[in-house]
């Protein structure tokens, strides 16, 4: 399924390379051991080899776009011409290799879509799980090569996996056109699936999807995968329960059934005793995203404030974010962290810089000739010490979260004369998209 969903992507060099090798397994190169010898001469030929071995071989530097104008070219001219003597699995594997590919040639892509078309009772469900992601990326418009695919779905249904439907309902979602047959066919046979999966499967299913990038098209898959999980809720322990809210949230879904459930179990002293501070953000994070503190607040608050001192920085940025109301805990909270700025790489440094800034610890700006306060002062310190070191993308972060904090934004000038440059250049695309 994550491999239908996009989420492994292989290298250019190692698609040409799966490329390469799977045309000249077809051509029948690299295994005959008499190659490149001449006429009559074999591999055991003595005198043959002395010559080879003592041949001087002139080694020239390939041009910098071989690949392009060369390679390419000719691979794709060779498949052209024999595309018809592949078998499924071999255009599976073509189609996932070329999708991958910067730059594709359409006449090729449509030929790759006529052969898979023609050759399609010879595909198995593991063959079309591997051809539905490539083709829609290179052939979308193609109306019959997906409603042949559906045809073959229709043959093949008891051999898929709930994975497998899961990744044919997200690409056919994807599609203009509905296909309510398809849909009406899978589901079901989805919702039956899913109830072989242990509570905890169920449960990385739903944090997988939050992450896509495309979860706006799963919403079929989420009405059926989310009853589940609530009806197997006393199956996970509380921090799988804990990741399913946080999961729902991050696809902006208040879920107050499991809401009320999880802020139960959080006032159970025993089941919280081993919470991390990690999760302790994560819930205050989720609680008020859904605008529901109020229902883990007399149990979190104390929790949070006893373990203070085991707090990263990545964990005060999302509580500061959370709960910018509660100064004086995140106050202490950046004062325990700043005695280990030193310490601190630039991602850290950063996230501990949003949470000064987002729950206003930094102090208020100096008078006249006073020296910044202590927090102030660590901070643009350790920024003039590591500047060299920063990214220009790290720099425009601290540039524009400055520039919208209106409490600090006179700090946007005590930055490093050494970012000059990126620092006007950011704040001139600030107001001109703002304009």
């Amino acid at each position: 399924w994550l491999r239908v969903a996009g989420s492994k992507v292989p290298s250019r060099q190692t698609g040409l390379s799966a490329l390469v090798g799977l045309h000249c397994q077809r051509r029948g190169h690299g295994d005959d051991a008499d190659a490149g010898l001449p006429r009559g001469a074999t591999a055991e030929d003595p005198a043959e080899n002395e010559k080879r071995d003592n041949a001087v071989v002139l080694v020239k530097r390939l041009p910098e776009d071989y690949i392009e104008n060369t390679l390419m070219p000719h691979l794709e001219s060779q498949l052209l011409d024999s595309i018809h003597v592949y078998t499924p699995a071999e255009l599976c594997q073509i189609a996932r290799t070329y999708s991958k590919q910067e730059i594709r040639q359409a006449p090729l892509c449509q030929k790759l879509s006529d052969t898979i078309k023609f050759r399609m009772d010879g595909f198995e469900a593991v063959d079309i799980v591997d051809v539905l992601a490539p083709m829609f990326l290179m052939v979308p418009q193609d109306d019959e090569l997906f409603e042949v695919l559906e045809q073959r779905i229709y043959k093949k249904l008891d051999d898929f996996t709930a994975l497998n439907f899961m990744g044919i309902v997200r690409i056919y979602n994807k599609r203009a056109s509905k296909h309510h047959e398809l849909l009406q066919k899978v589901l079901p046979r989805l919702r039956e699936l899913l109830g072989n999966y242990e509570a905890v499967e169920l449960s990385e299913m739903l944090v997988s999807i939050a992450q896509s990038s495309e979860a706006a098209t799963d919403m079929d898959i989420l009405m059926i995968l989310v009853p589940e999980i609530e009806k197997r809720y006393n199956e996970v322990s509380l921090v799988h329960a804990i990741n399913n809210v946080w999961a729902l949230t991050q696809l902006r879904m208040a879920h107050q059934g499991l809401l009320t459930r999880v802020a139960e179990d959080l006032s159970n002293t025993v089941r919280t005793k081993d919470l991390t501070p990690t999760y302790m953000a994560r819930i205050a994070w989720v609680y008020r995203r859904c605008n529901a503190w109020d229902m883990v607040k007399d149990s979190m608050g104390p929790l949070i404030r006893a373990t203070g001192a085991e707090f990263r920085p990545g964990d005060f940025a999302r509580l500061a974010q959370s709960l910018p109301e509660e100064r004086q805990l995140l106050t202490r909270l950046a004062d325990l962290l700043r005695f280990n700025l030193q310490e601190m790489g630039r991602k850290d440094f950063l996230l501990y810089f949003l949470g000064c800034v987002h729950g206003e610890v930094l102090e208020d700006r100096p008078i006249d000739n006073e020296e910044p306060g202590e927090i102030t002062a660590a901070c643009l310190d350790y920024i003039r010490e590591e500047q060299d070191n920063f990214k220009r993308d790290e720099v425009q972060k601290i540039v524009y979260l400055l520039h919208f904090a209106p409490k600090y934004q006179h700090l946007v000038d005590d930055l490093p004369m050494s970012w000059k440059e990126t620092k006007q250049e950011t704040l001139d695309f600030i107001q001109a998209k703002g304009s």
